[in-house]
């Protein structure tokens, strides 16, 4: 009787054994499936921003070769020659046959009866002569003479 109850415990502890060795063998299982799913995902998201990356690179090269073409035709149409063109042609501007510069010389600004104040309003005056000057000399130069 002792030897059934004792075939009876230790059938007890084998199925014991058994039921917690093939739980933790499932555990395992489902534990290494998930990192490998986490591994497979994490490797697809890589994947999805490695082309975003091409992409946005692509759509930048585009945006830079537009800029440039954009930044040419704005070259183009303020061009000089362009827009005296359009001027002579469909304005029907023309070039001036004489031209004149006007030197605007400042009113004198009245100074206080100091002495200093007299000196700095004699050197404006000189500064002030010295430019006409300069300007009737400017334009006199050949490059503004009409021929």
């Amino acid at each position: 009787m002792k030897d059934i109850i004792l075939l009876e415990g230790n059938n007890q502890f084998q199925e014991k054994n058994h039921k917690i060795s093939l739980s933790l063998f499932l555990f395992i299982i489902v534990m290494i499936s998930l990192l490998v799913i986490f591994y497979i995902c994490s490797n697809i998201m890589l994947m999805k921003l490695g082309y975003q990356s091409l992409e946005m690179e692509q759509k930048r090269e585009q945006l830079l070769a537009e800029n440039a073409q954009l930044e040419y035709s704005v070259e183009c149409l303020s061009s000089l020659t362009r827009i005296e063109r359009i001027a002579s042609q469909e304005l029907g501007m023309k070039q001036p046959e004489k031209i004149e510069f006007i030197a605007m010389v400042p009113a004198r600004v009245a100074s206080s009866p100091i002495v200093a104040g007299e000196q700095q309003s004699d050197e404006r005056e000189g500064t002030y002569l010295q430019a006409g000057n300069f300007l009737r000399e400017f334009a006199n130069l050949n490059i503004f003479r009409n021929q």
